[in-house]
């Protein structure tokens, strides 16, 4: 897509590219299960009735990492189809092992931008978009890369139902006024700062937080029913 003027127009990802290399062995398992339990980000129309065979809830994790809390929410949440995003390559291929290891059949990965993905699906198909410990980018001029921003959101919340529910964490203090701010501004969307929730996993980034002396702080934000 181009500018007026001709020059490319920047498109709003959730994340910042980066390359990791992998072993062998991981390799091997990401090209054999990337096909079994992989979602294509480019593709024909699908529904998530048709990714997972059922009709269920629907959550989609953002930044899933290598896939720690998401094993732990599809195990303890079975009545809950799971949908873990995030372009790391090497944290993919673990959870895919995982996934096999665990036989969950409510889990399934993207390895690439969940923005570009949602495409492939209608608007308002998630009851819920989890966003756990995303990368800070603590510099200044870092801070454009980060996940939560107005123009994320407004690409993001079209394809959460009314009703559903936005939910984040982060222990980092900037970042939580950052998506407080964020996310009060939107329109379509209400919510703030609320307890811990006891159905989030604990994963290593809390914990690594809480041992550096951070405290974490959680958001739930709903879309407001229709007109």
């Amino acid at each position: 897509m181009l500018t007026p003027d001709g020059r490319p127009m920047a498109v709003a990802r959730t994340f910042k590219p980066r390359r990791r290399r992998m072993s062998p062995t991981r390799t091997a398992a990401f090209d054999r299960l990337m096909p079994m339990y992989g979602l294509d980000v480019e593709g024909p129309s699908t529904s998530t009735e048709d990714i997972f065979g059922r009709a269920a809830p629907v959550a989609l994790e953002i930044g899933c990492g290598a896939g720690e809390a998401a094993i732990a929410s599809a195990r303890a949440q079975p009545e809950v189809d799971l949908i873990a995003a995030d372009v790391h390559t090497p944290g993919i291929a673990r959870l895919l092992v995982d996934i096999e290891a665990a036989r969950l059949s409510n889990l399934r990965v993207i390895h690439g931008d969940a923005l570009e993905f949602l495409h492939r699906i209608p608007s308002e198909s998630l009851d819920e978009v989890r966003i756990w410990f995303p990368d800070p980018w603590p510099k200044p001029k870092q801070r454009q890369r980060r996940l939560v921003t107005e123009s994320i959101m407004a690409r993001l919340v079209p394809w959460v139902v009314h009703g559903g529910r936005l939910r984040m964490a982060t222990d980092v203090e900037d970042y939580a006024e950052q998506m407080l701010e964020v996310c009060s501004a939107h329109s379509e969307l209400q919510g703030g700062e609320v307890e811990r929730p006891s159905d989030r996993p604990i994963t290593r980034f809390e914990r690594k937080g809480i041992e550096a002396g951070r405290a974490v702080t959680d958001l739930e934000f709903t879309r407001r029913g229709s007109n």
